[in-house]
């Protein structure tokens, strides 16, 4: 029996195995599900309801994803990697199965879309944490591409097949897509991913190191840039269906353009994550985020829209892939999964204020300002890179 506080291969050079491809998966339908689910603030708003209540709804998701990280990184040493993701995934599938039934904004709404994010919280925590123990220090970067590329497919492809379903079937074929979407995740989950045998000897330094993660100064520098390249990537991805109708443009081309070009960047440059430096990268690729966002305003309803896709798909792929092989480079592998729960928890956290605070800018000065306000902003994360610390990863 392999001890679990090694891997139980070895970290290998071999990246393609069918436990990584069956991880992919996973989290490829998980993430289609999130993806189907930006349109929600269409129904929100066939619902009656302004920004701000959107902005709320749709960040509820997050902050349960976030509050619930630190356990679920707990949970993975304590059950295994493979008990966590099929977990995460039948609570979605729960959550998903729930849409159909909510026809007003209520507290019903958001109790689904708390345990909506629970269970994405589950599938994360175990599927960063599984790539982050096993793929080889040299092939971080390539793997979180990997990665990167199917959390996007899913992204990208699913607003434009949700418009189409919405558009022949209204909203409950979107939600039976979600529901399809996580089921098929689930599958994968349960049939090719297994964790590493045995205990993990002093298993509570997963759930008590984390006041020592912050206190390292580097990686709490990438952590301020997580946050930051969250929340900007999330302001744009949960408002761009309400700024496109208000242009009378639809937002499925922009998010297919942004996320091929996010997925052809790491199948083509993925590799030079790790040859170059995911510092290098990071410092690079901030600028091309910011000035995509900015664009947005006045390029959504022309055919410029593509530029301002392609360089905000660009920066996101790059900035994400960068992002997680420094976070997975941290720490030793006992403590993987406190380490990948707290990053992927801060990453999240962008998500809640990229939904919840930009709605109350969005409310108090529109929609074209709020992209103006979170371009800029982005290039707060430019700054720390730069200046900080966090080159020392």
């Amino acid at each position: 029996m392999t001890p679990r506080n090694q891997n139980p291969a070895g970290p290998s050079d071999v990246l393609w195995n069918r436990q990584f491809l069956c991880v992919n998966i996973s989290l490829f339908f998980m993430f289609t599900n999130v993806g189907l689910l930006y349109l929600y603030p269409l129904a929100l708003k066939a619902m009656g309801a302004d920004p701000r209540a959107i902005g709320w709804v749709m960040g509820t998701f997050s902050i349960a994803a976030v509050l619930s990280r630190p356990l679920m990184g707990s949970l993975v040493s304590r059950m295994g990697e493979q008990r966590t993701i099929s977990g995460g995934m039948a609570v979605a599938l729960m959550s998903s199965l729930s849409y159909g039934f909510i026809d007003e904004v209520s507290p019903l709404m958001l109790l689904i879309r708390i345990i909506h994010g629970i269970g994405f919280s589950a599938v994360i925590a175990g599927g960063f944490a599984l790539v982050a123990r096993s793929a080889s220090p040299l092939r971080r970067g390539m793997a979180f591409s990997m990665v990167g590329v199917s959390l996007m497919a899913g992204i990208g492809l699913a607003p434009s097949i949700g418009e189409a379903l919405i558009g022949r079937h209204g909203f409950s074929g979107l939600y039976a897509a979600a529901v399809g979407a996580v089921l098929l995740g689930w599958i994968s989950a349960m049939t090719g991913v297994r964790s590493p045998q045995g205990p993990l000897p002093g298993q509570q330094e997963a759930g008590t190191g984390y006041l020592a993660l912050l206190k390292n100064r580097p990686f709490f520098c990438l952590l301020c840039s997580t946050f930051i390249f969250a929340h900007s990537q999330a302001t744009l991805t949960n408002f761009l269906a309400l700024i496109a109708a208000r242009h009378e443009a639809l937002a499925g081309p922009f998010f297919f353009l942004a996320y091929l070009a996010a997925i052809t960047v790491l199948l083509t440059l993925g590799r030079l994550v790790d040859r170059y430096g995911q510092w290098r990268l990071t410092c690079f690729s901030y600028p091309f985020l910011s000035l995509g966002i900015l664009l947005v305003p006045g390029a959504i309803a022309s055919p410029l829209f593509g530029v301002a896709a392609v360089m905000f798909g660009a920066a996101m792929g790059l900035l994400f892939a960068a992002h997680n092989a420094l976070a997975a480079s941290h720490g030793s592998f006992r403590e993987k999964p406190a380490v990948m729960a707290l990053f992927t928890g801060v990453y999240d956290s962008g998500f809640i204020t990229g939904a919840v605070v930009s709605g109350w800018v969005a409310h108090r000065v529109g929609l074209d300002m709020l992209f103006v306000v979170s371009g800029c902003f982005s290039l707060l994360g430019l700054m720390i890179a730069l200046f900080s610390p966090m080159r020392k990863l």
